[in-house]
């Protein structure tokens, strides 16, 4: 988010109209974490929070954590309503965290199993997801009693969801289920509301929108990815928080698998969160390997890959030798690639 400046702007003096630091203990708050969760139950949201910071992870290469992303403030996650269970909030330190019964009631947990609640399912292709998905949105309408305003299907990537939803949208009109796909089908400001028909969305409309059933797909494009990645476990975060009930997590291939590890591994421990609280160093680390790249920059590094696998091919073949090469350039590359 911009800074209160940017929002907020400054006044005559040139000093910003809002301060969040230093207010007034006696005077009106400025501000108010809302701590309690009333839209997602509990296993809903510690999904959400244990996929979108990558808290059950493996390890990926040379790395000492499979965390993605972390407050820079530990103090943030006891803000957003998780308690202490074990350890300490600091860094360099195991904790382990939940979410009390006060800040995520228990009404849904009480009427539903965790299982029936949250469902990861794999598939070996698009077309069986597609399916699958078909016969499900087929069953909460005429046997579930959901309307289909009580459902939403979520295609993480806002660039191909046009793309990976028709074959479903096909399947259902073949069997007379009506649907939409929110901001191309519609006027850009409706979402809901287009009589029987289903919603289909990519993860940017569906911000500030919900819905009882959820199913999202192709979720195995938010298991791992070459650069962007907290970016990408963002979408998956907001996707699954956007279920007041139900969330149904579709996905095809190894990463969905691997992303289903994830969340075994979270129910295991009982929906909560251990973890090693990274350092600061670890965390500029994280933002680092994990940022956000302009289009710029990705080209820029995928040319210079291309050109490193020439090289790495000429050496190889004999075509170029090592004494070709300027040694203090790959004295220098050396050194570099022993830091990395």
């Amino acid at each position: 988010m911009p800074s209160p400046d940017d929002i907020f702007g400054s006044n005559a003096n040139g000093l910003p109209s809002v301060r969040f630091d230093g207010a007034s203990n006696d005077g009106p708050r400025r501000d108010i974490i809302l701590e309690r969760c009333y839209r997602n139950s509990r296993p809903v949201l510690v999904t959400a929070h244990a996929l979108g910071f990558g808290i059950y992870r493996e390890a990926q290469g040379q790395s000492e954590t499979g965390l993605i992303q972390m407050f820079d403030h530990p103090q943030l996650w006891e803000e957003i309503g998780y308690k202490r269970k074990d350890g300490e909030l600091k860094e360099g330190s195991h904790v382990t965290l939940y979410r009390p019964e006060d800040t995520s009631p228990k009404f849904l947990e009480d009427h539903s199993d965790i299982d029936d609640l949250i469902q990861f399912i794999p598939f070996d292709s698009e077309e069986e997801q597609a399916e699958w998905l078909t016969q499900a949105i087929k069953k909460n309408l005429a046997n579930d009693e959901l309307l289909h305003d009580d459902i939403v299907v979520i295609n993480p990537d806002p660039l191909t969801t046009r793309e990976k939803v028709g074959p479903v949208r096909q399947r259902l009109l073949k069997i007379g289920i009506n649907s939409h796909l929110a901001g191309v089908n519609t006027d850009p400001d409706i979402f809901f509301g287009q009589g029987d028909s289903v919603t289909f969305t990519g993860v940017f409309r569906a911000k500030g929108n919900e819905a009882g059933m959820i199913y999202i797909v192709n979720a195995q494009a938010c298991h791992s990815a070459a650069w962007n990645l907290a970016r990408i476990r963002n979408q998956l975060f907001t996707a699954i928080t956007r279920s007041k009930a139900w969330i149904r997590v579709l996905g095809v291939g190894n990463d969905m698998k691997e992303l289903i590890k994830e969340y075994e591994r979270l129910k295991e421990q009982n929906f909560e969160l251990k973890f090693i609280y990274p350092t600061q160093e670890q965390r500029e680390q994280l933002q680092i390997v994990h940022r956000d790249m302009t289009t710029e920059e990705r080209k820029r590094i995928q040319s210079r890959q291309r050109n490193l696998v020439d090289l790495v091919t000429d050496l190889e073949s004999g075509s170029v030798r090592a004494a070709d090469l300027d040694e203090s350039m790959v004295a220098k590359l050396k050194e570099l690639l022993e830091k990395a």
